[in-house]
């Protein structure tokens, strides 16, 4: 007769179970913390377990943090950045502030600089007709 090692079995099952929702959960942390696309097959490749595996109803936890972190994602398919990476309200009212108050010194200067090639132009155009320019 064979000896019973279903025992065996059921905790070496066991153990690659955890391992394998350890994987899944570190891989799950990296990316809520570095950003990066999220996606089932992309979260299963690289943690190293099937899809099959983070549909199961065990892993009904797992697979719902996925999902939030897939649902965090901008509507644009690009991934969301990390919460260090992405900008302040403060931060990105200085920089509007900044950008407008540049843009209107080009605007003032783009005038200034029509004005002059304006008489300029006129000042050749009188040159060419022979019509003294008035000294300033």
């Amino acid at each position: 007769m064979r000896a019973d090692n279903s025992s065996h079995l059921a905790k070496a099952a066991q153990r690659r179970r955890l391992d394998c929702i350890e994987r899944v959960q570190a891989v799950l942390e990296a990316l809520d913390r570095d950003g990066g696309a999220v996606t089932i097959t992309g979260v299963a490749a690289r943690a190293g377990v099937s899809r099959t595996f983070l549909y199961d109803d065990a892993q009904a936890p797992l697979l719902a943090r996925l999902r939030d972190l897939v649902n965090e994602q901008p509507a644009t398919g690009r991934p969301a950045l990390p919460d260090q990476q992405r900008i302040t309200t403060k931060s990105h009212e200085t920089v509007v502030r900044a950008l407008r108050d540049a843009n209107r010194k080009l605007n003032e200067e783009n005038e200034r600089l029509r004005n002059e090639l304006a008489v300029a132009l006129g000042q050749l155009r009188d040159l060419r007709r022979g019509i003294p320019t008035p000294r300033r």
